[in-house]
């Protein structure tokens, strides 16, 4: 099993070095900082506007890694209409997008004790049930949808994916909004009359926590790193964890990104 997810992450790697350096790319960030006004010299510039291009583009391959790693577990059917698809269309009560937003701002005025919580998000899980399957007044909404499978054929698992629980507080509320209003658009999707039949999971691949989330309750709907795997798949944390140690000490992508660097601030070649 390492060896399988050791060739799928080097293939990875390899990708998003070659995608993050062709010279389209390199041209594209050369000119956004040539434009710019600033003290880094523009090749270390470059070099960092390739690196957080990567950073951008593993989300994408961790969203891959996790599904086919789901996959893998005996009962678990990835739902390939919707997972991983960019855009996708719904319809949602305009009672739910309020009730949504509400909810949002009624967690930012109080800090419910965790209790409370969820409480608060049981009642607001069934007020959308209700609403999705009674209101007729409705709004249309593209939305990505990270991850969907149906678990042993008996309820649909939606999981928001998302690499480290380090968001700033404007884009922290966007992620807690985004998953709510999707987990809503699913449930007028996939006709779903109860609670037990869509779990609505926010995921960190880390397993460290920055920050208490309060509007999510952490015991019933985040999954950090290793609680995820062993929830969800037949794979343990650690090897993940073994892995990716495994390939970023490689000689062999050290040696990518030491000819990268050479590249771009020693030859200077972009």
């Amino acid at each position: 099993m390492d060896t399988i997810i050791i060739q799928s992450i080097s293939k990875a790697v390899d990708d998003l070095l070659t995608n993050s350096t062709n010279k389209s790319k390199l041209k594209s960030i050369l000119n956004k900082h040539n434009n710019k006004i600033h003290f880094v010299p523009v090749r270390y510039r470059v070099l960092g506007g390739i690196l957080q291009s990567m950073n951008i583009q593993f989300g994408n391959f961790l969203e891959n890694t996790i599904k086919n790693i789901i996959e893998l577990k005996p009962g678990n059917k990835i739902v390939q209409e919707y997972s991983g698809k960019k855009s996708n269309k719904f319809r949602l009560s305009k009672k739910t997008v309020s009730l949504i937003d509400s909810y949002i701002m009624t967690c930012q005025l109080n800090h419910f004790s965790d209790i409370e919580l969820e409480q608060k998000y049981n009642n607001l899980l069934e007020q959308i049930i209700y609403n999705e399957n009674n209101e007729i007044e409705t709004e249309v909404f593209a939305q990505d949808i990270d991850l969907l499978f149906c678990e042993n054929e008996q309820r649909y698992v939606y999981v928001e994916i998302k690499y480290n629980d380090d968001h700033d507080t404007g884009k922290f509320i966007d992620i807690n909004r985004k998953f709510l209003k999707t987990y809503a658009l699913l449930v007028r999707e996939l006709h779903i009359q109860n609670i037990n039949e869509l779990k609505p999971v926010l995921m960190y691949f880390n397993n460290k926590k920055m920050k208490g989330n309060i509007y999510l309750p952490e015991n019933t709907t985040i999954y950090r790193g290793q609680r995820f795997f062993e929830a969800y798949t037949s794979i343990k944390y650690m090897e993940i964890d073994k892995c990716f140690k495994t390939i970023s000490e490689s000689d062999l992508i050290n040696k990518k990104f030491d000819n990268l660097y050479e590249q771009i601030i020693i030859k200077q070649k972009f």
